[in-house]
């Protein structure tokens, strides 16, 4: 199945500062969204498409390094469309307990936006 194919995990609203680091690059931007599959980073400078990045993710008070490679890139131009400049990185290395931090997060937030007819 390829990746279009497959059904995109359940994703939150946030909006925190993150500090994207490459080999040989620091990017800034602000987490919109984050799921189990990964984090879009909105940023008006993104890296390339295929890059590796990392950075510190803190969930709940925990810290975890973690690794990504950005799968797809949306530029400037399609902020004036309405929708934010930035990358979509999908987790490559997750350290150990950041997956199920992850995963509370998501529950906690699904619970927080819930909403009774």
């Amino acid at each position: 199945m390829s990746d279009e194919q497959q059904p995109r995990p359940p994703r939150v609203p946030l909006e925190v500062e993150v500090t994207l680091e490459s080999d040989h690059n620091f990017f800034t931007g602000v987490a919109e969204n984050l799921s189990e599959g990964g984090v879009f980073v909105a940023t008006n400078h993104p890296p390339d498409v295929g890059s590796e990045v990392g950075f510190e993710l803190v969930l709940g008070g925990e810290r975890f390094l973690v690794m990504g490679v950005v799968r797809w890139v949306r530029g400037e131009r399609a902020a004036s469309a309405g929708a934010p400049a930035g990358c979509g990185v999908r987790w490559g290395h997750l350290e150990d307990g950041a997956l199920e931090a992850i995963r509370r997060f998501i529950t906690v937030r699904d619970t927080d936006f819930y909403e009774e007819d």
